[in-house]
Order: structure tokens, then C-alpha cells, then sequence
């Protein structure tokens, strides 16, 4: 076995390279925490996807307009119908329950300032309605029209927020026999 001297320059180089490049490396490794570390602080975050506004109108049970003349339906549930369309015209034509739905949307949010939070997995839905949860004093509107049996809980997505709470909901509304579960014959 051949012995390695240390006055030998392969020795001195072997070293000082290796030494180097751990050097170098390291300083790598060093710099892009630094880089790639970098936050931007704000003094508070901006969520588009939430803003308050005032309820001027309940349409009926899931359906408001915001003061700005945005139309909001409810995500998540689906409270009876006040009216149907036929041919391009809206027809009165109420399903069981949807006055009640209706008078208990009104007493809850109309005239009243709400939180309005939109999910990015549902925005609008066919008619063009803007989908969200809105929240008037910090309770969530669908919540307690689920809670009374005054709507059905209606996932569109399985990625949706609420979903497992409102079905939660439905089910507790079912079994207490509330709203539109007080029928014998009705199940969800």
C-alpha cells in the first residue's frame, strides 16, 4: 500500500479543492434560503373573495340582492321554490315551504350589513347568480335555514366547503322532524 506524504502536491490539492468546494457549496445552499426565503409583509392580507354589503332584497328563501344589485343564492343549499319559470316569464308558484323559507331569509338578513364569501370551486350557477356563503353576524345564513327545515342541503362539488356540516344539518333538521321534514313521507 502506497503511503501518501504530506509534502506530496497531490495531497495539498486533494484538500484544498474538497475544501473549496464544501465552501462553495455551502455558500450555495446559504444564498438561495436567503433568495428564495424572501417574504413580503402587508399590514393586512386582501381575500377577494370576501366583502361585505347590504342585503336591499330577499327573492325568496336562498336568493338576496346585495345593494349594489349583485344576485346571491346561497351555496350549499336549496331552499323551495316562490316562483317557476315558464316560457321567459317568472310565474308565482310556490312549493311547499317556500313562503316560510322566504319570510324566515327576510327577517334574518334584508336590510342588514353581510359578510359575503365566495368558493372558488362554484362561482355562478345556470341562471347566472352569483354562489356564496353570506354571514350576518357572524352566523352563516344557509346554517340556520338548513337547522329549521327550511332547505335542503345541496353540495354541487365535493370539494365545497361546507358540505359535510350542511348535510349534518339536513340530517338533525330530518330527524327532529322541522320545516319540511314534519311530513311523515318526507326524507332527504
Amino acid at each position: 500500500m502506497k503511503e501518501i506524504k504530506k509534502h506530496d502536491p497531490a495531497f495539498y490539492l486533494r484538500h484544498y479543492f474538497s475544501s473549496l468546494g464544501f465552501f462553495f457549496f455551502s455558500f450555495f445552499i446559504f444564498s438561495t434560503q436567503v433568495v428564495f426565503n424572501t417574504q413580503v409583509y402587508a399590514e393586512a392580507p386582501v381575500r377577494l373573495d370576501v366583502f361585505e354589503s347590504v342585503v336591499i332584497k330577499v327573492i325568496d328563501g336562498d336568493t338576496v340582492r346585495l345593494k349594489d344589485g349583485t344576485l346571491i343564492v346561497y351555496l350549499g343549499i336549496d331552499a323551495p321554490e316562490l316562483k317557476r319559470k315558464v316560457d321567459n316569464a317568472w310565474v308565482y308558484d310556490p312549493e311547499p315551504y317556500a313562503e316560510e323559507a322566504a319570510k324566515f331569509n327576510k327577517a334574518m338578513v334584508e336590510g342588514k350589513k353581510v359578510l359575503v364569501e365566495i368558493d372558488p370551486v362554484k362561482k355562478h350557477d345556470r341562471f347566472g347568480r352569483l354562489m356564496a356563503y353570506v354571514y350576518v353576524d357572524k352566523v352563516l345564513a344557509a346554517e340556520e335555514l338548513l337547522k329549521n327545515g327550511l332547505a335542503k342541503a345541496d353540495s354541487p362539488s365535493l370539494f365545497m366547503k361546507h358540505r359535510i356540516r350542511f348535510w349534518s344539518l339536513e340530517e338533525i333538521a330530518w330527524t327532529g322532524k322541522k320545516g319540511m321534514w314534519a311530513d311523515e313521507n318526507s326524507s332527504p
